[in-house]
């Protein structure tokens, strides 16, 4: 179940999630100039950064200097971008061995820290991130109820790492269930937030080995620029019997459409997301990510319809159902019921 961007963890410093489209403004903001110098804020990746194959074929290019790049960089950060990319190519490769495209310029660790510092928090979008729905709510819930349904054990007994857990949604969701929650945090304003209620921040090093029977990456790996290191981390930390849930954006149709417009400017907002630049620097598809795992001795969990459906509201087991059918009633029909919701008289 595919959920639109703005659901999920807005970026943090430094692997995060781009938030989704937004309309241009009327008036183009003035860019800053960074106290970066220019000509050291980007790095060139010439492997492929999942398996870090050399035969590499560029798809697109365009100086960050372009009209489309400029176009976006206003727009998705809301005047707070400064020119310290200027210098640099939006340059987007295929790793002719697994599949993955990948941004070959990336930010180094100084400008990493001025996107996710400077850039990001003074966009509202970031605000927004704060705040979610009931269906985004009930999303997590599914997924905290399938995991603890998978293992078959009490949730006090499941040890489960939120890793770059942001504004801690999904924490707070496991841990509502019941479940022991572990996260990694980078940003400290977040990880403050995490501490406050109740995660167990750690750093990625301080991870106890085979530990954790689940892993929730959500909307992370596409923007580190050493993605294999953190996932051997990841799965070293993984039990015997554990799983570890990557998701990111399928940037499978946004590849087909500027390899046809030929153009970044000429995608909509939308399309843009799973390429951003700087950003979202490794743009996985189903088969590249399938690969990238296969790296590390990971394979896809194929879990049972009957899990996933009854995940979402426990349903399909008989007496839950008949209980469901059967509370309403006896709560709220009939006048002796202790269970009362009061309004105003």
């Amino acid at each position: 179940m595919n959920m639109p961007a703005r659901s999920f963890e807005f970026p943090r410093l430094p692997d995060a999630l781009a938030p989704g489209a937004r309309n241009a403004p009327a008036a183009r903001p003035v860019r800053r100039h960074s106290l970066l110098a220019q000509e050291s804020a980007m790095k060139v990746r010439r492997q492929c950064p999942a398996c870090l194959g050399g035969s590499l074929s560029v798809l697109y290019e365009e100086p960050y200097r372009g009209a489309g790049i400029q176009a976006y960089l206003t727009r998705h950060y809301e005047g707070h971008a400064s020119d310290a990319a200027d210098a640099g190519t939006y340059a987007l490769a295929k790793c002719e061995g697994c599949g993955l495209v990948f941004q070959q310029q990336v930010p180094d660790d100084a400008l990493l820290g001025e996107i996710y510092n400077a850039w990001v928090p003074g966009t509202d979008l970031e605000r927004e991130h704060r705040d979610y729905s009931l269906d985004e709510y009930r999303y997590l819930a599914e997924q905290v109820q399938f995991i603890i349904q998978h293992f078959g054990l009490a949730p006090g007994e499941l040890d489960i790492l939120d890793f770059g857990f942001g504004w801690a949604h999904w924490s707070r969701m496991a841990m509502a269930y019941g479940c022991n929650v572990w996260g990694v945090e980078l940003s400290e304003e977040r990880a403050q937030h995490g501490k406050s209620v109740g995660v167990r921040v750690v750093g990625l090093a301080d991870l106890p080995a085979r530990r954790f029977r689940f892993i929730n990456t959500e909307q992370v790996f596409e923007h580190l620029t050493e993605p294999r290191a953190v996932l051997e981390q990841l799965r070293n930390a993984l039990s015997g019997d554990g799983v570890i849930k990557i998701s990111v954006p399928d940037a499978a149709a946004s590849l087909k459409k500027i390899g046809q417009a030929g153009d970044f400017g000429a995608l909509s907002a939308q399309q843009q997301m799973p390429i951003a630049p700087l950003e979202h620097i490794n743009s996985f598809d189903h088969d590249s990510l399938v690969a990238f795992g296969k790296e590390f001795g990971l394979k896809p969990l194929h879990p049972s319809f009957y899990r996933l459906y009854n995940s979402a509201s426990g349903l399909l087991q008989f007496k839950n159902l008949a209980r469901a059918l059967a509370r309403p009633v006896y709560r709220h029909v009939f006048p002796r019921s202790t269970f009362i919701y009061f309004v105003r008289a």
